[in-house]
């Protein structure tokens, strides 16, 4: 078995399909987004497939020290271990590091957070399938660092996994850490779980940080304007309406002028000025 490459497994599959991607128009595109999923079926899969894996002697006797000190009593060593096992790379190291990810298994949140973080280094299909189990950890901190590590594991493949915690996530400190991930991925895919987000979840801030997103995918995605402008109608948050307005100015592209149109008519004065002037400013560039 060969360890020096950790990012070679996956790779091909992952290049096919984006070269796949290129061919679609955009409504093709929108269509073809990984969908939302229930990600418990997957966690037991894997969690299953890593018992397995320890029960019948399958790891390989190269890892298997390594493996050995994911065991150790001292958390420091199993820290050490976690690193060693995400330079190896690969996805056997992946399933490996169920064992310092899973909480029921790992007790050091600290041991955690390096697991998220090597998964992520790591990257390929078994490192996100991994990466899955800590979304529903009981510290948030892991939880945060899982999921800034599920964007370097499998960018759009990462998105479905990335919208379980925006969606399902009680602390809005990761709700918020999950729409800055789906922000730096940037592209069509980023565009579902934002605007759901802008309309279902509770909190304000969690909206307005999901309206500022678009704003920034759509100066390349123009899709986002339409994304903003279905979520202002019913938004009846005047900070929300005020960044939705602003947000579908960064798009600087005539597909937001109808719905700042809807603005320049809002019950409230700051977002009728703030709409008016967005509205030229768009007409300005053209």
């Amino acid at each position: 078995m060969a360890f020096n490459n950790k990012h070679r497994t996956g790779f091909g599959v992952c290049f096919v399909f984006l070269m796949w991607l290129l061919t679609l128009s955009p409504c093709q595109l929108s269509a073809q987004t990984p969908p939302p999923q229930d990600l418990q079926p997957l966690n037991t899969e894997t969690k299953s497939k890593y018992t397995k894996a320890v029960s019948q002697d399958q790891i390989p006797a190269e890892l298997r020290p390594l493996y050995n000190q994911l065991l150790s009593r001292d958390s420091a060593v199993r820290i050490k271990a976690v690193q060693a096992l995400s330079l190896i790379g690969g996805p056997t190291s992946a399933l490996m590091l169920t064992q310092a990810i899973d909480d029921s298994l790992e007790g050091d949140a600290a041991v955690r957070i390096e697991a998220a973080k090597g998964l992520g280094d790591i990257g390929g299909r078994q490192a996100l399938r991994v990466l899955g189990i800590a979304l529903d950890d009981s510290d948030p901190t892991v939880r945060m660092r899982t999921v800034e590590s599920l964007r370097w594991a499998g960018t759009v493949f990462s998105v479905p996994y990335i919208q379980e915690a925006l969606r399902n996530d009680p602390l809005v400190g990761v709700r918020l850490e999950a729409v800055r991930m789906l922000r730096k991925i940037g592209t069509q895919f980023s565009i579902q779980p934002l605007e759901e987000a802008l309309v279902t979840d509770r909190e304000p801030g969690v909206r307005i940080a999901a309206a500022d997103a678009l704003g920034e995918v759509g100066k390349k995605e123009k899709d986002a304007a339409r994304a903003l402008g279905g979520a202002y109608t019913n938004e009846r948050d005047i900070g929300v309406r005020l960044e939705i307005v602003g947000s579908l100015g960064l798009i600087r592209d005539r597909a937001g002028l109808k719905f700042l149109t809807t603005a320049m008519n809002d019950r409230d004065l700051t977002v009728r000025m703030k709409a008016t002037q967005v509205y030229g400013r768009i007409l300005g560039l053209q």
